[in-house]
């Protein structure tokens, strides 16, 4: 057999280390579905390593039956890139897949502290081991696209070895409560207006890698989703899914929500007809943190098996894995400032926002004050990353007097939106220019660049949403506030 031809990866060698990437895996019943994952470029070895929970079996699963997947990395200010191959799971020693795996990351934790912090206390390794109970996943690249302006320009690196799909399975049906994917359903169409990076997936006709395409995305009048990309193929796809994100290469927080449907014909915008919604949600913080390493156990005492990997002993793993500690996040400290005042807003105002959208009398009020009490939400955990990351911390005098400060105005919703844009304006003018592209997606844009103007969102926030709401502000107040020590 001809020895690969990897140079096509040389120049992503800047990629060779632990960051955020779409993994698109084909489902069962042939419809792709979208995960944010971390992963790791190995250009010289031709190889792209990731891992999931044991716990979480649907990732396993979909490999197996269809070892075909892709990987697509878009962020902002960076050329998108996408990578098509045959993935393999790892299984066995725990620690030696946890060994593995930190190396990859570059020490224990690798971008993230925490999770460092996880490996070296003994009441958090307690709480994370079924979470660092995990299924190494390696995929061998066999083709490299970048995106020119007619669509991905696709190179072969080797030939494809893996039979293409194994087998299809009846769609299943889905578990969720009606509110849950209500809650999900309104969320992702609030992210979508806040013009937060989108990704649509496309199935392969003939069973091979689905394709993958940053893309534009807007709600409709009618409920609609519409999305416009360069190279979208002019047929209708019956098996596509749109997702929408938030990126973080530091994985303090996560937010994603993903539509499987059908991509209409045609060119231009193209409309997107969804039929069942799926997502995650996880925070940042002490509790949120908490609550994944408890989650990850349940799910693991639940799953049916533990896919050959063992428990692993997580502080060998990381005494045989060492790493650099991981550097404290630097700002100017007017950039700080702004970035308390900010949280100290959206903490205050996202369960305002949620209250009155929960009371509104009119569907369009009800629509307007929960997009903004997302927009806080997502404003507030994207501040709060960074003052995590900054070791910056909160006065409670200060989330006092925000509470009593940053609440609505006006009752009239559309009023309150132009008002909260007005009052953003000096913090965007402030922050923009003084973060990367890659620290600042969590800042919403003026309401004109987003779709948010053309139409109320669909929806009301129920009264658990809003309670949901205040839970996750009272959370968020209490990690910035307490000088809890992790270690």
């Amino acid at each position: 057999m001809p020895e690969p031809d990897l140079s096509a990866l040389t120049e992503l060698a800047y990629l060779d280390r632990f960051v955020q990437w779409d993994l698109i895996t084909v489902n069962p019943w042939g419809t792709p579905s979208v995960a944010p994952v971390g992963a790791r470029l190995l250009p010289s070895e031709g190889t792209i390593w990731t891992s999931t929970t044991v716990g979480y079996a649907a990732k396993l699963r979909n490999l197996r039956l269809h070892p075909r997947v892709t990987l697509l990395r878009a962020p902002a200010g960076e050329p998108a890139r996408l990578l098509l191959g045959e993935a393999v799971v790892v299984p066995g020693d725990g620690t030696a897949n946890l060994t593995q795996l930190f190396r990859l990351m570059g020490g224990p934790g690798g971008p993230r502290e925490f999770f460092g912090v996880t490996a070296q206390s003994p009441f958090w390794r307690s709480v994370y081991r079924e979470y660092w109970r995990r299924a190494l996943i390696r995929i061998r690249i066999v083709e490299v696209g970048s995106l020119g302006p007619s669509g991905w320009e696709m190179r072969r690196l080797r030939p494809w070895r893996q039979p293409r799909e194994r087998r299809l399975a009846a769609a299943a049906s889905g578990s969720r409560s009606p509110t849950a994917v209500a809650g999900l359903e309104i969320k992702g169409r609030q992210m979508l207006a806040d013009a937060l990076p989108s990704v649509l997936a496309l199935a392969s006709e003939d069973g091979g890698a689905p394709l993958a395409f940053p893309v534009r995305a807007r709600t409709m009048a009618g409920g609609g989703l519409q999305v416009r990309a360069p190279g979208l193929p002019g047929r209708r796809v019956p098996k596509a899914s749109l997702a929408v994100r938030v990126f973080d290469d530091s994985f303090e927080f996560a937010r994603m929500v993903g539509w499987i449907g059908t991509l209409g014909d045609g060119a231009g915008w193209r409309d997107f007809q969804p039929r069942s919604v799926y997502g995650l949600a996880k925070p940042p913080g002490f509790l949120p943190d908490l609550a994944a390493g408890l989650a990850a156990g349940l799910m693991s005492a639940r799953s049916a098996g533990s896919e050959g990997v063992s428990r692993p002993a997580v502080d060998l793993a990381a005494a045989d894995a060492p790493g650099s500690r991981v550097p404290t996040l630097a700002l100017p400290e007017a950039v700080w400032v702004a970035l308390q005042q900010l949280f100290v807003q959206d903490a205050a105002l996202a369960p305002w926002y949620a209250g009155m959208a929960f009371l509104a009398r009119s569907p369009e009020d009800g629509g307007w004050f929960g997009y903004l009490s997302q927009r806080a939400e997502l404003e507030r955990d994207w501040a709060q990353s960074l003052l995590v990351r900054g070791g910056r911390r909160v006065g409670a005098v200060s989330l006092g007097r925000g509470l009593l400060v940053a609440r609505p105005r006006t009752v009239r919703a559309r009023a309150e939106a132009a008002r909260r844009d007005l009052a953003l304006e000096r913090s965007r003018k402030l922050l923009r220019p003084a973060l990367p592209p890659s620290l600042s997606s969590g800042l919403a844009p003026p309401l004109a660049e987003g779709s948010r103007g053309r139409a109320p969102l669909p929806g009301q926030t129920s009264w658990l949403g809003a309670a949901f709401t205040a839970a996750g502000s009272a959370a968020a107040a209490l990690d910035r506030i307490l000088p809890t020590r992790r270690t």
